[in-house]
C-alpha cells in the first residue's frame, strides 16, 4: 500500500545522511589538522576513525527527532503507541462501574486511534456478546472476522484463554489510509487493551467475590449465633406451648418469655441492619444484679453448661434495660460460642471507683468463661472493631455495637485473657443513678 508518511520519513534519512556526511568532513578536517601539527603525518586513519565515529553517533537520533517533527507537522492523527496506551488509563478502568467498562475502553480506543466507531465481539466466548461505542455502530456477522466488514477498516484478535474475540476498528476520522507502521502499532494497543480490559473484570469479579462472602459470613453468623439461639427458644417454648400439660399460669409465663424472644429477634435485625446507627439510650433507675439474674433464668442454656452466680449487692445504675440486656446476652453468646456449649461461666458485679480517678462508684459486671481465649495483639488492636472477629463463622459485629452501647451509657467495657485457650473475661463498668438524674 502506497503510504505517504514512508515517504516524508524517507525525507528525514536524506536530510540526516546529509548532514552526517557534512560533520564527518568537519571532525575529519579538525582531526587532520590537530593530527599534522602534533605529528607532521599529511593524512591518518586515526582522523578518518574519529570522524566518523562523531558523525555515526549523531545520525540516529537526528532521523529520529526529524521524523517525530515532520510527524507533528503532516501527520498530527497518527497512532503513538505508548501514548495510546497511557490514555487507554487500564487503572482507572476498573474503578468505572462494571457495566460501563467495555463502552469505556472502546471510547479511549476511538480516541486514541483516531477512529470514528470501533467494537468489540466476543460472541464466541462463554457468556460473551457485542459491544459497541458509539451504541449506533454497525454489527457485524459472527463469521466476519476472516472475510471482514465493509464499514470497517480492520478486524484484529485479541488474546482470549477461552475461545476467540476480535477488535473491530471503523475507518480513521480523516479518512487517511492505513500503512504497516500503524497496522503494528495498533496490533500492539489492541493487545494492552484486552489486558486492560481483563484487569478491570478480575477486578469487579473480586470486588463481587468479596462482597458475597461478606454476605456468606452474615448468614452463617445469623444462623450459627443469635437467631440460632433465639428460634431454638421459640421451639422449645411452642413445644412445651403444645404439650398440653400446662396450666392457664404457666401458659401466660410462656407467651411472656415468647414475647420477649421474638423482641429479642427484633433487636438484632434492627442491630444488623445498620451498625452505625446511632445509639440513644433512655436513662431510668436500673437494677443490674436483678436484670442479670432475670436473664440468666430466662435463657435457655445448653445441658452441659454451668452458671455461676456472684453477685454483689449494687445501687442502682443509670442504664436503659434493652440495651443492656442485649449486650449482656451477646456476652453470654459470645462465652457459650468460645466454650462449644459445654463448661463454666461465672457472671459476677462489684461496686468500683472510677476511671477517672474520682470519688465516684460505678457498677461491674463481669462475664469469665473457660474458652478459646485472645491473644493479647488482637485484644489491643482488633476486638471492639468493626468485623473484628475471632471466631472462624462470626462477623464481628456484637462486641463492636456493645461497645457503642456501653460508650452511649458513659461506661466502659473491657476485655481479659491470659492467652488463646485459657478463657476470656469481659468486664463492663456504668455509672450510678445520681442525684442529678431525674426519675
Amino acid at each position: 500500500m502506497f503510504s505517504f508518511r514512508r515517504i516524508v520519513h524517507s525525507f528525514a534519512y536524506f536530510t540526516a545522511t546529509l548532514v552526517a556526511v557534512a560533520v564527518f568532513a568537519m571532525v575529519l578536517m579538525l582531526a587532520e589538522s590537530l593530527v599534522y601539527a602534533l605529528t607532521g603525518e599529511p593524512v591518518s586513519l586515526w582522523s578518518m576513525v574519529i570522524a566518523a565515529i562523531a558523525a555515526a553517533f549523531g545520525y540516529a537520533p537526528l532521523v529520529q527527532s526529524m521524523q517525530r517533527t515532520l510527524d507533528r507537522i503532516f501527520f498530527r492523527h497518527q497512532l503513538d503507541t505508548l501514548a495510546a496506551i497511557r490514555q487507554l488509563g487500564a487503572g482507572d478502568l476498573a474503578q468505572l462501574p462494571e457495566q460501563d467498562v467495555e463502552r469505556a475502553l472502546l471510547e479511549r480506543i476511538c480516541k486514541v486511534s483516531h477512529r470514528r466507531y470501533a467494537a468489540l465481539d466476543e460472541r464466541k466466548l462463554p457468556e460473551g456478546s457485542w459491544f459497541s461505542f458509539p451504541a449506533n455502530a454497525p454489527k457485524t456477522d459472527i463469521d466476519d472476522a476472516v472475510k471482514g466488514h465493509a464499514r470497517y477498516a480492520l478486524c484484529l484478535p485479541l488474546p482470549s484463554p477461552m475461545g476467540e474475540a476480535w477488535l473491530w476498528l471503523g475507518p480513521r476520522v480523516d479518512g487517511s489510509l492505513m500503512d504497516a507502521d500503524e497496522r503494528a502499532s495498533l496490533d500492539t494497543l489492541a493487545r494492552f487493551a484486552a489486558m486492560s480490559l481483563e484487569h478491570a473484570r478480575l477486578t469487579h469479579q473480586q470486588a463481587e467475590a468479596a462482597r458475597l462472602d461478606s454476605l456468606s459470613r452474615v448468614t452463617k453468623q445469623l444462623h450459627s449465633h443469635d437467631l440460632k439461639n433465639r428460634l431454638h427458644d421459640l421451639s422449645f417454648l411452642a413445644h412445651n406451648l403444645g404439650s398440653g400439660k400446662l396450666d392457664e399460669a404457666d401458659v401466660q409465663r410462656m407467651l411472656a418469655a415468647i414475647r420477649k424472644v421474638t423482641g429479642r429477634m427484633q433487636t438484632l435485625m434492627k442491630r444488623m441492619s445498620d451498625p452505625n446507627v446511632p445509639v440513644d439510650p433512655v436513662l431510668s433507675p436500673l437494677d443490674m444484679v436483678m436484670l442479670l439474674k432475670a436473664s440468666i433464668r430466662d435463657r435457655l442454656w445448653p445441658e452441659a453448661m454451668t452458671i455461676t452466680q456472684q453477685f454483689a449487692a449494687l445501687p442502682a445504675v443509670a442504664g436503659d434495660a434493652d440495651l443492656l440486656r442485649g449486650v449482656i446476652e451477646n456476652l453470654y453468646d459470645n462465652a457459650v460460642q468460645a466454650m462449644q456449649g459445654q463448661g463454666e461461666i461465672i457472671v459476677r458485679t462489684a461496686l468500683v471507683d472510677a476511671d477517672d480517678g474520682s470519688d465516684a462508684k460505678m457498677a461491674l459486671i463481669q462475664v469469665a468463661d473457660q474458652g478459646t481465649g485472645m491473644s493479647e495483639a488482637f485484644i489491643s488492636q482488633r476486638l471492639f472493631h468493626l468485623f473484628a472477629t475471632s471466631k472462624s463463622n462470626g462477623l464481628g459485629i456484637g462486641l463492636y455495637l456493645s461497645r457503642r452501647i456501653v460508650l452511649a451509657h458513659g461506661g466502659t467495657i473491657t476485655a481479659e485473657s491470659a492467652g488463646v485457650g485459657k478463657g476470656s473475661t469481659f468486664s463492663v463498668r456504668l455509672p450510678l443513678w445520681q442525684s442529678g438524674h431525674k426519675e
